[in-house]
């Protein structure tokens, strides 16, 4: 009897989910399912005539002499934006969180960068980085560093550190944000029983806050890794996509394609492309969460 109650309890849950998923269904599937309609087609703004052609769209993505550059720099940007994210947002809120004075303005400061918006925050770091007034350039000729002006967006070499820069100091804030939401409810008890024991801070780091912070840092990074990957204004209004594609990434790519080529078929196949790779590269983040979830006896 007890058994039975749980389970209609636990799918009246779901009862009360339905019209959340229902509407969210409709707002995602339709668009996902017409992407991946014409992408079958020859669609070019200069013809309006819509023709069925099959994978040809994918073919041509695939064979396209940028398509290798591209999705190097795709996963560039993205393995190594979130892994940066991740490790300097950590890092930051575990210091702000061991500090006795002043932590309250650290994390209003800390998050400031975070609630500026992305195109401001491009043009404003595009100024920066000018070559002939840019002040980065100022700073570091007045204290020696360099001779010569750095091409930080106009030089393939570095331009893509440079936009990744940028987006770091932007979404690093999200992460601060996340750890230390999740370090408010820190188990005291067993930090406060392994430092009698000794432990230091290292051992404590491994063994007691990460587990705890294991679930927020795996949902964070699923998150993060899904916004960097489809991040569009910031590499735009900074670069965009060039010099010679060396910052062009699937989202800008997928727009020069429509929008510039006037080719919306094939930019549709390479939308269906960078869907399955962030599929791909979401895996071991959903992975982790759902074991998780099963540890608690959520599933």
């Amino acid at each position: 009897m007890k058994k039975r109650l749980g389970s209609s309890r636990k799918y009246g849950a779901y009862l009360y989910l339905l019209p959340a998923a229902l509407i969210m269904l409709i707002m995602l599937g339709y668009p996902i399912i017409y992407n991946l309609i014409i992408s079958f087609f020859n669609w070019n703004l200069r013809d309006p005539v819509r023709t069925f052609n099959g994978i040809t769209n994918y073919i041509r993505v695939l064979t396209d002499h940028r398509f290798p550059l591209i999705v190097t720099n795709t996963i560039v940007w993205t393995v190594l934006g979130v892994a940066l994210q991740m490790t300097i947002g950590i890092g930051l809120a575990l210091f702000v969180d061991s500090m006795r004075r002043g932590r309250k303005y650290m994390r209003t400061i800390a998050l400031v960068p975070w609630l500026i918006p992305g195109v401001v925050t491009a043009l404003m770091w595009r100024f920066m980085f000018a070559a002939d007034v840019g002040i980065i350039n100022s700073i570091l000729r007045s204290i020696g560093l360099i001779d010569n002006n750095i091409l930080f967006l106009a030089d393939p070499s570095v331009s893509m550190m440079s936009v990744i820069f940028v987006n770091l100091w932007r979404a690093t804030p999200f992460w601060f944000l996340m750890i230390t939401a999740a370090l408010q409810s820190k188990p005291i008890d067993q930090i406060e029983a392994a430092t009698i024991e000794g432990a230091r801070y290292p051992s404590l780091l491994r063994h007691v806050l990460l587990p705890h912070l294991s679930p927020v840092i795996a949902t964070t990074g699923v998150l993060t890794t899904i916004w960097t990957l489809n991040y569009f204004d910031l590499i735009w209004v900074m670069t965009r996509g060039g010099p010679l594609d060396s910052t062009s990434t699937l989202p800008i790519y997928t727009f020069r394609l429509a929008f510039e080529f006037n080719d919306f078929g094939r930019s549709a196949a390479l939308a269906v492309v960078s869907l399955i790779l962030v599929s791909i590269m979401c895996i071991p983040y959903i992975v982790k969460i759902f074991s998780r979830m099963r540890e608690e006896g959520n599933l």
